[in-house]
């Protein structure tokens, strides 16, 4: 999208780690695919009891996260550009830096977030370059 030019795009990774374990371990499930979708959306309990989805767990501070997450998704909705009050600004994405918006309690811009892997691939001929 950054290469057409055209509306700006904004990449994230959500970083909250919820301490719910998996089935009778005492491994944690982390951040699980579509964990996101109840902070999105700001369905996280303030009190600290056990969400409704199960996987943002108890703690807290998940509803500090699911706050910033639903302030960064409806600005976004709104205005076209992600912001939530108290946290950094999140830049569009380009192909210089390739900032990564990780959401999260505090919230923090990382740039070239896989540069490694990203590099990998690329010398294998499974990506393009962008140089």
């Amino acid at each position: 999208k950054t290469r057409q030019g055209g509306a700006h795009a904004y990449l994230y990774n959500f970083g909250y780690k919820s301490e719910v374990t998996i089935g009778d371990t005492d491994y944690p499930i982390g951040t699980p695919h579509a964990m996101d979708i109840a902070f999105k959306f700001n369905n996280v309990r303030e009190d600290g009891l056990e969400n409704a989805s199960g996987m943002a767990g108890a703690r807290p501070e998940s509803y500090v996260a699911s706050l910033n997450f639903a302030g960064l998704w409806t600005t976004f909705a709104r205005t076209g550009k992600p912001a939530a009050e108290g946290q950094p600004e999140w830049p569009a994405y380009d192909l210089e830096k390739r900032p990564t918006y990780r959401i999260d309690i505090e919230c923090e811009v990382i740039n070239d977030r896989n540069k490694p892997e990203r590099e990998l691939w690329t010398s294998l001929g499974y990506i393009e370059s962008t140089s």
